[in-house]
Protein backbone atom coordinates (compact mmCIF):
# COMPACT_ATOMS: atom_id res chain seq x y z
CA UNK A 1 0.00 0.00 0.00
CA UNK A 2 1.40 3.30 -0.75
CA UNK A 3 2.15 5.63 2.13
CA UNK A 4 -0.05 8.75 2.70
CA UNK A 5 1.63 12.06 3.09
CA UNK A 6 -0.24 14.89 4.97
CA UNK A 7 0.22 18.16 3.66
CA UNK A 8 2.57 20.02 6.54
CA UNK A 9 0.37 22.62 8.40
CA UNK A 10 0.62 26.10 6.30
CA UNK A 11 2.89 28.77 8.20
CA UNK A 12 1.61 32.01 8.97
CA UNK A 13 2.67 35.18 6.67
CA UNK A 14 5.05 37.06 7.43
CA UNK A 15 4.35 40.45 8.36
CA UNK A 16 4.56 42.94 4.91
CA UNK A 17 7.13 45.39 4.75
CA UNK A 18 6.27 49.00 4.25
CA UNK A 19 8.16 50.70 1.55
CA UNK A 20 7.11 53.83 2.79
CA UNK A 21 9.53 56.07 4.46
CA UNK A 22 9.45 59.16 6.31
CA UNK A 23 10.98 62.11 4.52
CA UNK A 24 14.33 63.29 6.49
CA UNK A 25 14.02 67.05 6.15
CA UNK A 26 17.29 68.44 3.92
CA UNK A 27 19.42 71.48 5.38
CA UNK A 28 21.46 71.97 2.54
CA UNK A 29 25.06 74.22 3.86
CA UNK A 30 25.70 77.54 2.24
CA UNK A 31 28.44 77.21 -0.88
CA UNK A 32 30.52 79.92 -2.85
CA UNK A 33 32.79 79.91 -5.52
CA UNK A 34 32.21 80.30 -9.54
CA UNK A 35 30.03 77.79 -10.72
CA UNK A 36 27.58 78.94 -7.93
CA UNK A 37 28.15 82.32 -8.69
CA UNK A 38 26.87 81.30 -12.25
CA UNK A 39 24.08 79.66 -10.80
CA UNK A 40 23.02 82.85 -8.92
CA UNK A 41 23.55 84.84 -12.16
CA UNK A 42 21.19 82.15 -13.99
CA UNK A 43 18.76 82.75 -11.40
CA UNK A 44 18.86 86.37 -11.56
CA UNK A 45 18.52 86.27 -15.46
CA UNK A 46 15.28 83.53 -14.95
CA UNK A 47 13.55 85.48 -12.41
CA UNK A 48 13.78 88.64 -14.42
CA UNK A 49 12.81 87.14 -17.35
CA UNK A 50 9.69 85.63 -15.62
CA UNK A 51 9.13 89.14 -13.73
CA UNK A 52 9.86 91.65 -16.20
CA UNK A 53 8.67 90.42 -19.77
CA UNK A 54 4.95 91.09 -19.28
CA UNK A 55 5.68 94.72 -19.09
CA UNK A 56 7.29 94.93 -22.17
CA UNK A 57 5.39 96.84 -25.22
CA UNK A 58 5.17 95.91 -28.54
CA UNK A 59 2.98 98.29 -30.84
CA UNK A 60 0.84 96.33 -33.24
CA UNK A 61 -1.62 98.71 -33.96
CA UNK A 62 -4.90 99.89 -33.25
CA UNK A 63 -7.36 97.47 -31.46
CA UNK A 64 -4.45 95.25 -31.14
CA UNK A 65 -2.85 94.53 -27.90
CA UNK A 66 0.31 96.17 -27.09
CA UNK A 67 1.96 93.81 -24.83
CA UNK A 68 4.80 91.91 -25.87
CA UNK A 69 4.23 88.42 -24.81
CA UNK A 70 0.47 87.98 -24.69
CA UNK A 71 -1.72 84.48 -24.05
CA UNK A 72 -5.06 86.57 -25.21
CA UNK A 73 -7.88 83.70 -24.46
CA UNK A 74 -10.74 85.49 -25.26
CA UNK A 75 -9.85 86.28 -28.98
CA UNK A 76 -7.63 82.83 -29.39
CA UNK A 77 -4.80 84.36 -30.29
CA UNK A 78 -1.09 84.19 -28.86
CA UNK A 79 1.20 87.41 -28.86
CA UNK A 80 5.03 87.03 -29.25
CA UNK A 81 6.05 90.17 -30.17
CA UNK A 82 5.81 89.92 -33.70
CA UNK A 83 5.03 86.52 -34.05
CA UNK A 84 0.79 86.01 -33.78
CA UNK A 85 -0.61 82.60 -33.51
CA UNK A 86 -4.16 81.49 -34.39
CA UNK A 87 -5.52 78.58 -32.99
CA UNK A 88 -5.17 76.42 -36.60
CA UNK A 89 -1.26 77.08 -36.20
CA UNK A 90 -0.68 75.39 -32.98
CA UNK A 91 1.68 73.00 -35.26
CA UNK A 92 4.03 76.19 -34.87
CA UNK A 93 4.02 75.57 -31.09
CA UNK A 94 4.10 72.13 -31.48
CA UNK A 95 7.36 72.20 -33.32
CA UNK A 96 8.76 74.70 -30.44
CA UNK A 97 8.38 72.35 -28.07
CA UNK A 98 9.88 69.27 -30.06
CA UNK A 99 12.90 70.98 -30.46
CA UNK A 100 12.99 72.75 -27.07
CA UNK A 101 12.91 68.26 -25.88
CA UNK A 102 15.69 67.43 -28.78
CA UNK A 103 17.56 70.45 -27.24
CA UNK A 104 17.00 69.45 -23.73
CA UNK A 105 18.26 65.66 -24.92
CA UNK A 106 21.10 67.28 -26.30
CA UNK A 107 22.24 69.45 -23.23
CA UNK A 108 22.01 66.59 -21.11
CA UNK A 109 23.98 64.47 -23.20
CA UNK A 110 26.88 66.41 -22.95
CA UNK A 111 26.60 68.61 -19.71
CA UNK A 112 24.30 66.64 -17.71
CA UNK A 113 21.84 67.75 -15.97
CA UNK A 114 22.18 71.45 -16.54
CA UNK A 115 18.55 72.07 -17.05
CA UNK A 116 17.71 70.67 -13.85
CA UNK A 117 20.67 71.90 -11.90
CA UNK A 118 20.46 75.54 -13.20
CA UNK A 119 17.35 76.57 -15.15
CA UNK A 120 14.39 74.26 -14.17
CA UNK A 121 11.76 76.12 -12.38
CA UNK A 122 12.03 74.23 -9.73
CA UNK A 123 15.51 74.68 -8.81
CA UNK A 124 15.52 77.97 -9.52
CA UNK A 125 12.33 79.23 -6.74
CA UNK A 126 14.10 76.61 -4.31
CA UNK A 127 17.27 78.10 -4.49
CA UNK A 128 15.15 81.66 -3.94
CA UNK A 129 13.44 79.96 -1.25
CA UNK A 130 16.54 78.67 0.84
CA UNK A 131 18.56 81.60 0.16
CA UNK A 132 15.80 83.76 1.96
CA UNK A 133 15.25 81.17 4.85
CA UNK A 134 19.02 81.33 5.19
CA UNK A 135 18.83 85.02 5.44
CA UNK A 136 16.16 84.57 8.67
CA UNK A 137 17.25 81.57 10.26
CA UNK A 138 21.05 81.52 9.65
CA UNK A 139 22.97 78.09 7.61
CA UNK A 140 22.43 74.52 8.00
CA UNK A 141 23.78 74.34 12.18
CA UNK A 142 21.69 77.26 12.91
CA UNK A 143 18.82 76.04 11.35
CA UNK A 144 19.09 72.40 12.74
CA UNK A 145 19.28 73.97 15.96
CA UNK A 146 16.55 76.08 15.66
CA UNK A 147 14.16 73.00 14.70
CA UNK A 148 15.45 70.74 17.63
CA UNK A 149 14.39 73.88 20.27
CA UNK A 150 10.97 74.05 21.82
CA UNK A 151 8.28 76.43 20.41
CA UNK A 152 8.86 80.26 21.67
CA UNK A 153 8.62 83.75 20.68
CA UNK A 154 11.69 83.78 19.01
CA UNK A 155 11.50 80.32 17.20
CA UNK A 156 8.08 81.62 16.33
CA UNK A 157 8.96 85.24 14.74
CA UNK A 158 11.68 83.15 12.84
CA UNK A 159 9.27 80.76 11.71
CA UNK A 160 6.31 83.54 11.21
CA UNK A 161 9.31 85.93 9.03
CA UNK A 162 10.43 82.67 6.71
CA UNK A 163 6.92 81.44 5.63
CA UNK A 164 5.44 85.27 4.84
CA UNK A 165 8.58 85.81 2.79
CA UNK A 166 7.87 82.90 1.01
CA UNK A 167 4.23 83.52 0.79
CA UNK A 168 5.62 87.30 -0.51
CA UNK A 169 7.37 85.55 -3.42
CA UNK A 170 5.33 82.95 -3.87
CA UNK A 171 2.31 85.74 -4.59
CA UNK A 172 4.61 87.49 -6.64
CA UNK A 173 4.56 84.51 -9.30
CA UNK A 174 1.04 84.10 -9.16
CA UNK A 175 0.42 87.16 -10.09
CA UNK A 176 3.38 87.62 -12.99
CA UNK A 177 1.85 84.36 -14.04
CA UNK A 178 -1.61 86.18 -14.62
CA UNK A 179 -0.04 89.10 -16.48
CA UNK A 180 0.69 86.59 -19.26
CA UNK A 181 -2.61 86.19 -20.13
CA UNK A 182 -4.12 89.78 -18.94
CA UNK A 183 -2.57 92.74 -19.80
CA UNK A 184 -0.10 93.37 -16.70
CA UNK A 185 -0.99 97.46 -16.05
CA UNK A 186 -4.44 96.29 -16.34
CA UNK A 187 -4.84 93.36 -13.76
CA UNK A 188 -2.63 94.28 -10.69
CA UNK A 189 -4.72 97.23 -9.97
CA UNK A 190 -7.95 95.11 -10.87
CA UNK A 191 -6.00 92.38 -8.19
CA UNK A 192 -5.16 95.17 -5.95
CA UNK A 193 -8.35 96.46 -5.11
CA UNK A 194 -10.66 93.31 -5.67
CA UNK A 195 -11.96 94.33 -8.72
CA UNK A 196 -10.57 91.28 -10.57
CA UNK A 197 -12.70 88.54 -12.08
CA UNK A 198 -13.66 85.18 -9.96
CA UNK A 199 -11.34 83.24 -12.62
CA UNK A 200 -8.46 85.80 -12.25
CA UNK A 201 -8.55 85.10 -8.33
CA UNK A 202 -8.50 81.65 -9.04
CA UNK A 203 -5.49 80.83 -10.81
CA UNK A 204 -3.42 83.53 -8.58
CA UNK A 205 -4.62 81.41 -5.78
CA UNK A 206 -3.59 78.20 -7.49
CA UNK A 207 -0.10 79.39 -8.61
CA UNK A 208 0.70 81.04 -5.47
CA UNK A 209 -0.30 78.13 -3.38
CA UNK A 210 1.84 75.79 -5.68
CA UNK A 211 4.72 78.11 -5.56
CA UNK A 212 4.73 78.40 -1.74
CA UNK A 213 4.28 74.17 -1.21
CA UNK A 214 6.99 73.03 -3.96
CA UNK A 215 9.66 75.41 -3.19
CA UNK A 216 8.87 75.72 0.39
CA UNK A 217 7.58 72.82 1.40
CA UNK A 218 8.36 69.50 -1.13
CA UNK A 219 11.94 70.79 -2.45
CA UNK A 220 13.60 67.79 -3.34
CA UNK A 221 10.69 65.46 -3.00
CA UNK A 222 9.24 66.65 -6.26
CA UNK A 223 12.66 66.15 -8.31
CA UNK A 224 12.88 62.77 -6.54
CA UNK A 225 9.84 61.12 -6.92
CA UNK A 226 7.09 63.55 -8.88
CA UNK A 227 9.42 64.46 -11.65
CA UNK A 228 9.89 62.01 -15.16
CA UNK A 229 13.14 63.40 -15.91
CA UNK A 230 14.87 61.87 -14.10
CA UNK A 231 13.65 58.40 -14.58
CA UNK A 232 15.19 58.54 -18.30
CA UNK A 233 18.11 60.65 -17.90
CA UNK A 234 20.69 57.92 -17.21
CA UNK A 235 19.79 56.76 -20.78
CA UNK A 236 21.01 60.02 -22.43
CA UNK A 237 24.70 60.06 -20.02
CA UNK A 238 27.84 58.60 -21.08
CA UNK A 239 31.72 58.06 -20.10
CA UNK A 240 31.78 61.93 -22.03
CA UNK A 241 28.78 63.38 -20.45
CA UNK A 242 29.96 66.12 -18.15
CA UNK A 243 28.45 65.68 -14.34
CA UNK A 244 29.39 65.89 -11.15
CA UNK A 245 30.77 62.17 -9.72
CA UNK A 246 32.52 60.76 -6.45
CA UNK A 247 36.35 59.05 -7.67
CA UNK A 248 35.77 56.25 -5.80
CA UNK A 249 39.27 54.52 -6.72
CA UNK A 250 40.76 57.85 -4.62
CA UNK A 251 38.50 58.45 -1.51
CA UNK A 252 37.85 54.70 -0.79
CA UNK A 253 38.51 52.94 1.79
CA UNK A 254 37.49 55.66 4.17
CA UNK A 255 39.57 56.62 7.21
CA UNK A 256 41.05 59.22 9.49
CA UNK A 257 43.39 62.02 7.67
CA UNK A 258 46.50 59.97 9.47
CA UNK A 259 45.37 56.61 8.54
CA UNK A 260 48.31 54.94 6.04
CA UNK A 261 45.62 52.28 5.10
CA UNK A 262 42.83 54.67 4.38
CA UNK A 263 41.82 56.26 0.56
CA UNK A 264 41.75 59.96 0.45
CA UNK A 265 37.92 60.27 1.74
CA UNK A 266 37.93 61.60 5.20
CA UNK A 267 34.21 60.56 5.48
CA UNK A 268 33.43 64.16 6.65
CA UNK A 269 30.10 64.67 5.42
CA UNK A 270 30.99 67.70 3.51
CA UNK A 271 29.59 66.68 0.23
CA UNK A 272 26.14 65.61 0.92
CA UNK A 273 25.50 68.45 3.53
CA UNK A 274 25.61 70.84 0.92
CA UNK A 275 23.36 68.71 -1.41
CA UNK A 276 20.08 70.46 -1.89
CA UNK A 277 18.34 67.26 -2.08
CA UNK A 278 20.69 65.12 0.52
CA UNK A 279 22.13 63.13 -1.68
CA UNK A 280 25.70 61.03 -0.76
CA UNK A 281 27.55 61.26 -4.06
CA UNK A 282 29.71 58.72 -2.93
CA UNK A 283 26.73 56.23 -3.94
CA UNK A 284 26.81 56.99 -7.14
CA UNK A 285 24.59 58.65 -9.81
CA UNK A 286 20.85 58.51 -8.82
CA UNK A 287 17.09 59.78 -9.20
CA UNK A 288 17.58 62.68 -7.14
CA UNK A 289 21.09 64.40 -8.13
CA UNK A 290 20.04 67.56 -9.85
CA UNK A 291 23.68 67.78 -11.16
CA UNK A 292 24.39 71.39 -9.49
CA UNK A 293 27.90 70.96 -8.70
CA UNK A 294 27.59 71.77 -4.69
CA UNK A 295 29.61 69.10 -3.96
CA UNK A 296 32.53 69.84 -5.95
CA UNK A 297 35.08 72.08 -4.84
CA UNK A 298 35.05 74.48 -7.26
CA UNK A 299 31.57 75.90 -5.30
CA UNK A 300 33.39 75.58 -1.78
CA UNK A 301 34.58 78.46 0.37
CA UNK A 302 38.53 78.40 0.91
CA UNK A 303 38.30 75.96 4.04
CA UNK A 304 35.69 73.67 2.36
CA UNK A 305 35.80 70.77 2.63
CA UNK A 306 38.17 69.99 4.99
CA UNK A 307 40.33 67.53 2.74
CA UNK A 308 41.75 71.34 1.74
CA UNK A 309 43.23 71.79 5.41
CA UNK A 310 44.39 68.04 5.13
CA UNK A 311 47.42 66.31 3.48
CA UNK A 312 45.64 65.18 1.28
CA UNK A 313 45.25 66.01 -2.14
CA UNK A 314 41.66 68.06 -3.24
CA UNK A 315 38.89 67.45 -5.65
CA UNK A 316 37.39 64.37 -4.45
CA UNK A 317 34.29 65.21 -6.07
CA UNK A 318 34.64 66.36 -9.43
CA UNK A 319 32.54 67.85 -12.10
CA UNK A 320 33.94 66.64 -15.81
CA UNK A 321 34.03 63.15 -17.27
CA UNK A 322 36.97 61.53 -15.96
CA UNK A 323 38.40 59.33 -18.91
CA UNK A 324 40.50 56.14 -18.72
CA UNK A 325 43.75 57.48 -19.80
CA UNK A 326 43.46 60.63 -17.66
CA UNK A 327 43.44 58.68 -14.50
CA UNK A 328 45.82 56.24 -15.16
CA UNK A 329 48.64 59.18 -16.29
CA UNK A 330 47.14 60.62 -12.84
CA UNK A 331 48.29 57.53 -11.18
CA UNK A 332 51.60 57.46 -12.71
Amino acid sequence: MSKITHPEPAQAPEASTSLYADRVKVYPKAVSGPVRRAKWVVLALCLAAYYLVPWLRWDRGPGAPDQAVLVDMTHARLYFFFIEIWPQEVYYLTGLLILGAIGMFMATSLFGRVWCGFTCPQTVWTDLFMLVERWIQGDRNARIKLDAQPWGPAKLARKAATHAAWLGIAAATGGAWIMYFQDAPTVIPQLLTGAASTQTYFFFGLFTATTYVFAGWAREQLCTYMCPWPRFQAAMLDESSLMVSYRTWRGEPRGKAKAHDAGDCVDCGACFHVCPTGMDIREGTQLSCIGPGASSPSRAPPTWPPARRLPRPSRLARSGCWPAWRRARYLR
